[in-house]
């Protein structure tokens, strides 16, 4: 084996390339917190006009999956017991998950909604 190559390696990215980079991936996740920030109001007040079969139907359509359990240790079993899941978990859960576009278009195609709902809130 010739570790000559190994070690003579040029080294093409060098720590500027690297924080470039992080620079890159920082401003990305920025700006995605940004939009999250500013469409939370909106989903909240959209997912609001839901019902919780509503929202659990939207769940394993869109995402495929409920929100996780969560769980606490019952000491009178000593086992795992799961706690029941409320409108507000699934609201948290799709928050999370899904873009306000994607919670639009939903609601308006099931007619949950309407378009005068978003007019409404663009007023306010």
């Amino acid at each position: 084996m010739n570790f000559g190559k190994i070690f003579d390696r040029k080294k093409s990215d060098g720590p500027g390339k690297n924080m470039e980079e992080i620079y890159k991936i920082k401003e990305e996740i920025d700006r995605e917190d940004k939009i999250f920030e500013k469409e939370l109001p909106v989903k909240y007040a959209l997912l609001q006009e839901f019902d919780v079969n509503e929202l659990k139907k939207m769940c394993s359509e869109l995402l495929g999956r409920d929100p996780p359990a969560d769980e606490y240790d019952d000491n009178k079993t000593g086992g795992r017991k799961s706690l029941p899941k409320y409108k507000e978990d699934y609201v948290h859960f799709i928050t999370d998950e899904l873009d306000l576009s994607e919670i639009r278009k939903y609601a308006l195609k099931n007619k949950i909604i309407s378009e005068e709902f978003f007019k409404k809130s663009n007023q306010s």
